[in-house]
């Protein structure tokens, strides 16, 4: 940095400091609807209680042997755990169609695949 000269002499060395004050974010509210794809931790990213979707996302569905493939299918996990973990799933649906979800205080987290948005039943 540049030394400062006042009427011919030098006081020294200017320093600028900055401080900047940075808060934590606020707390943000679960969100309503729920996303059809992504992992939630109850509590801080969905409240618990009953949801519904309209079913698969999915722009068309495909078939074989009369059974939907599992790409077209919407597909909903809780889990006992904050991680989606298989050995801690505690309930789980697939469907084409509408369906639901309880995603009680009881679970941890909830998963959705190829889902519509999930919007909570009064």
């Amino acid at each position: 940095m540049p030394m400062t000269a006042l009427r011919g002499r030098t006081i020294g060395w200017v320093v600028c400091t900055v401080a900047i004050a940075c808060a934590a974010p606020a707390g943000a509210d679960p969100v309503d609807p729920i996303p059809g794809n992504g992992f939630f931790v109850v509590g801080p990213d969905v409240a618990p209680g009953l949801y519904r979707t309209g079913g698969s996302a999915s722009p068309f569905g495909v078939w074989i042997n009369d059974v939907p493939t599992q790409e077209s299918m919407c597909v909903w996990f809780t889990y006992s755990t904050p991680a989606p973990e298989t050995d801690h799933v505690v309930s789980t649906n697939m469907s084409v169609g509408p369906m639901y979800a309880n995603i009680n205080a009881t679970v941890q987290s909830f998963e959705s695949r190829n889902c519509q948005p999930w919007t909570r039943v009064p």
